[in-house]
């Protein structure tokens, strides 16, 4: 694509007899105009505009961005693309590079700016249906805990006869005549555990129906604020969150309310591997029944979701799938059509070039020129 100076010269003066195509000429200001005007409406919503100076600021910058959208495409196409037609590689590169530049930030600001309302309305109900599916999971959990009950009551009434035994007859150990020694103070100790285990449980219950109603009132209260379309954006954030801080309590104690991690840590200090003595043999009895009323894959559930922070640019971009008619329509509007008319520019310019150079030359007409004529000539 380079060619030396004289050749980039002769050509140029070639192509500046011709202009452009006309209809470049209307589009270039028509598609500018209609960028600006997307643009300044999408911008209120982008920065939260709040007020008359607010508004006056997107004007300001909508205006602005036209003038420099509408310059900077002008530029690549009408120069830009002559340049690169006759090889100038920078003018090409550079052209083309500042036309994706300026289209790209505006397809960014004007599509953001468009959808960043609906975007938050979506994070925020994704959060609400996270929130119900941790409440599930939190749900079987404490039916999970619940179940185990039956095998720790069971655990309690056998061990406490043991203890009782061991302290008169050494029944468990097996040495010694009775008395309260290390198999006495081990098991004492394991019992009072299993009773704190079961009273937390007892607890957890009761307060499982409470915690249970006030969470799906503020589920169902987060629905419809999230389905109310009188509210404002900024309403509709400032009211879901104050429910997002009025959950969190709840969710805490329906967290306390089914407590499957203490009865998981319980079912591990008595399942106690490497050791051989009867008491061991004797809890991780225990702890086999236990652990087979629990469900394994509840034993452990996840941390309650968290409020999503406030929606910016690049979370608008992570759903635009999920906007897809918009996005195309704004990317055709503010980057595919200038950089179409750029390339349509050059290759037209490129094809006249082309049609030159293969034109065979036309012989220069030569002037005829007359013999003057004598006096003679001029008497007669």
């Amino acid at each position: 694509m380079n060619r030396s100076k004289s050749q980039q010269h002769s050509q140029l003066k070639r192509l500046k007899k011709k202009p452009l195509p006309p209809l470049s000429k209307v589009l270039l200001p028509v598609s500018a105009a209609g960028s600006g005007a997307m643009l300044t409406m999408a911008l209120p919503d982008l920065i939260g505009a709040d007020g008359a100076l607010d508004h006056a600021k997107c004007v300001i910058i909508g205006a602005s961005g036209t003038f420099t959208l509408f310059a900077i495409n002008r530029f690549a196409i009408e120069k830009g693309a002559l340049q690169a037609a006759i090889g100038s590689l920078s003018a090409g590169i550079v052209s083309v590079t500042s036309v994706l530049l300026l289209g790209g930030g505006f397809f960014t600001a004007t599509y953001a700016g468009f959808v960043i309302g609906e975007t938050d309305r979506l994070r925020i109900h994704e959060y609400s249906t996270a929130q119900e599916v941790w409440v599930a999971e939190r749900s079987r959990a404490a039916q999970d805990a619940a179940s185990a009950a039956p095998a720790l009551n069971a655990m309690i009434d056998d061990l406490a006869v043991k203890v009782q035994c061991e302290r008169v007859s050494s029944c468990v150990s097996g040495i010694g005549n009775g008395g309260e020694g290390d198999v006495f103070r081990q098991l004492s100790g394991v019992l009072g555990n299993a009773r704190a285990v079961r009273a937390q449980l007892a607890a957890g219950q009761d307060n499982e129906n409470v915690v249970a109603a006030q969470l799906a009132g503020l589920q169902s209260a987060l629905r419809d604020t999230i389905a109310d379309g009188s509210l404002s954006e900024t309403e509709r954030r400032l009211q879901a969150e104050q429910i997002a801080r009025e959950t969190a309590p709840a969710l805490n104690a329906w967290e306390q309310a089914a407590p499957l991690g203490l009865v998981s840590g319980f079912v591990s200090q008595l399942l106690q591997e490497g050791r051989s003595t009867p008491q061991d043999r004797l809890l991780a009895s225990y702890g086999a029944q236990i652990a087979s009323t629990v469900q394994p894959e509840t034993s452990a559930v996840e941390e309650p979701p968290v409020f999503p922070s406030p929606t910016g640019v690049s979370d608008t971009l992570g759903y635009i799938g999920h906007f897809l008619p918009i996005a195309l329509l704004v990317a055709v509007i503010e980057l595919i059509l200038p950089i179409t008319l750029w390339f349509y520019t050059f290759t037209d310019l490129r094809a006249r070039l082309e049609h030159d150079e293969t034109k065979p030359p036309v012989p220069k007409r030569q002037r005829r020129t007359s013999s003057p004529k004598t006096k003679g000539d001029r008497h007669e």
